[in-house]
């Protein structure tokens, strides 16, 4: 039987010198990633080539979500949150480091106050002035290198940051499950002195994070839509409350839904007391995603995302909008024939269906809502906001999640199926507008968001809701839970885009 304490006084051994920790050597090297220099840049290179759709936005980056698995199953997720980095040239950042402890339970975030962390690409300097000042203040954190060594959330983060830096320093910390109250403290004082630094020196918070574990691929489709859907709230105080909310939902294996959520929130609360007015999602897949080796009946689900300072005008004028777009009438027939054979088979088997092609337009990531009608009736609607898979891929899943997860509606049985009408409509880019004058009527959807909560009708509605005031009031009161008044209130978020429909004949 091995004996794991053995294992972890020797990594301490191999890790430490008579003055105390001073280099950290790579402990997943070989497991997670190669341990070979070449083979590991050659690996990250080939991921960033494969990276595609990275949001054409001007802003600041403040910081990034990534996962923290193996490479082979979260590396090309991995590479959207470097990739965005890589594209603003910074030149010597600090990275600070934010992670959750796998090994240990911490009552204060740790630092690691050797000189370095080492992977088969080299040496990463730790900022020592840097984690100075954080351990200045001693109620909030302690040095405690011994937590860091068998950590690997913090680890398989270096190399992507490697690849594109020549020369950089960071700041590891790690943290536990905290709540609310003390992660505002952690945050308070990291954003302070991140403003000191920042006058000379470019900071990026890296928060690692894997997502749900370890439900079967449609149930962690459905949580992580949920979980990134709050985290794009920006609103650290209502993830923390929703968040065990949503990881108590009676779903088969699953362990949690963000397993670095203190890490998440941290870095949320953070990036929003430096100015953070945006959360872009870059990228989601899980496990059961990656070819052969994914197991789509126990899946890890993975994200990268980015906290940024977006300016508003930017927003409404330079931001591209696809306002004019189709699809080719071949590829709707074969979207709408995908969609059918999605749920006959998922109704009838429990099983996704699988499909390849390698047609550019079906490969493309969207937004897709697919919505069932039966006898003219409504009998499902569900879908996404933001695009999160291929074309095809987000059709057979929201597909599936309009027949079997739209919480108004039983599942629909096999018996049904016959009678079910599907429409599937795919969405532009989501722009802010600053006035419900700004709001066309029969040609936007729109999105409202206020205090937390957050509604959509697609433009589809405006067929039933011809006027604009009767449109929004319903959405606000009926989709949002705000008062039917609440489009008018200033603080009231409002977001607009177009979709391009198609339905079975």
């Amino acid at each position: 039987m091995v004996d794991f304490r053995l294992i972890f006084l020797f990594l301490i051994f191999m890790v430490s010198e008579t003055s105390g920790f001073s280099k950290r050597q790579p402990v997943v090297a070989g497991q997670f990633y190669p341990s070979n220099s070449q083979e590991l840049r050659s690996l990250i290179g080939t991921y960033f080539d494969k990276v595609t759709s990275l949001p054409e936005i001007k802003c600041k980056p403040l910081g990034v979500i990534a996962p923290h698995a193996g490479y082979i199953f979260s590396g090309q997720v991995a590479a959207y949150s470097y990739k965005f980095l890589s594209k603003f040239k910074f030149t010597n950042p600090i990275i600070v480091l934010v992670g959750e402890s796998h090994n240990f339970y911490l009552k204060k975030p740790a630092l690691f106050t050797g000189n370095s962390f080492l992977t088969p690409l080299g040496e990463v300097k730790i900022n020592q002035e840097f984690v100075k000042d954080l351990l200045a203040n001693s109620e909030i954190f302690e040095n405690n290198p011994e937590v860091h060594i068998p950590e690997h959330s913090l680890e398989v983060q270096l190399p992507f940051l490697q690849y594109i830096y020549k020369e950089f320093t960071i700041v590891p910390i790690l943290v536990s499950k905290f709540d609310y109250e003390f992660s505002y403290k952690i945050a308070e004082k990291l954003s302070e002195i991140i403003k000191k630094y920042s006058k000379t020196k470019t900071i990026i918070i890296v928060c690692s994070t894997d997502m749900s574990h370890y439900p079967k691929y449609e149930d962690a489709v459905r949580i992580d839509n949920k979980a990134i859907e709050l985290l794009k709230i920006y609103d650290p105080k209502k993830y923390f409350l929703e968040l065990p909310k949503i990881e108590h939902e009676k779903v088969k294996n699953l362990h949690c839904v963000f397993c670095g959520e203190t890490a998440v929130g941290i870095s949320m609360i953070t990036t929003k007391l430096l100015g953070g007015n945006n959360i872009e999602i870059l990228k989601y897949a899980n496990s059961g995603d990656v070819p052969i080796y994914g197991d789509k009946s126990r899946v890890v689900g993975y994200l990268s995302a980015a906290f940024v300072i977006k300016d508003e005008p930017l927003e409404g004028k330079q931001m591209k909008e696809q306002t004019e777009f189709s699809i080719s009438e071949k590829n709707q027939k074969i979207l709408l024939n995908l969609a059918r054979s999605a749920i006959k088979e998922y109704v009838s088997s429990g099983k996704v269906i699988e499909y390849k092609t390698d047609d550019k337009e079906l490969l493309e990531p969207r937004a897709v809502f697919v919505t069932l009608h039966r006898k003219g009736e409504l009998r499902g609607c569900i879908g996404t906001t933001f695009p999160q898979y291929p074309l095809y891929q987000a059709v057979i899943n929201m597909a599936i999640e309009a027949a079997t997860g739209d919480p108004r509606f039983p599942p629909v049985s096999v018996d049904e199926l016959e009678h079910i009408k599907i429409e599937i409509s795919i969405l532009s880019p989501l722009k802010r507008v600053f006035s419900h004058k700004d709001i066309k009527e029969h040609i936007h959807g729109v999105v409202v968001r206020s205090g937390g909560r957050t509604g959509l009708f697609l433009p589809q509605v405006w067929e039933q809701l011809p006027k604009k005031e009767q449109f929004l009031s319903h959405l606000c009161f009926s989709k949002a839970g705000l008062p039917p008044n609440a489009w008018q209130d200033p603080k009231t978020e409002l977001y607009v885009f177009t979709v391009f429909a198609f339905e079975e004949k």
